[in-house]
């Protein structure tokens, strides 16, 4: 009876969350993409950006990260 007793007295937590697919697991939609875009993800938190058509790099708005799609791209500067 104890135990009853201390279940309804316990509140309900709710519980929100929403599915995020890894970067790799499939190809994105066609309609999460906009037209003109390509879909690259950041190489430290994996967050998603949608690269403009001939853009080769972008600063990730998750984590600050400067992310580059072309090998050796400012290798050597600092961007800050």
């Amino acid at each position: 009876m104890d135990d009853k007793l201390n279940k309804e007295e316990e509140p309900e937590i709710a519980v929100t969350a929403s599915a995020v697919p890894a970067p790799g697991s499939g190809a994105p939609q066609a309609s999460d993409v906009p037209a003109g875009h390509s879909r690259f993800y950041c190489e430290k938190c994996h967050a998603p950006y949608d690269l403009p058509d001939r853009a080769t790099s972008w600063r990730c708005a998750n984590c600050s990260t400067f992310n580059s799609i072309t090998p050796g791209e400012c290798e050597w500067c600092l961007i800050l």
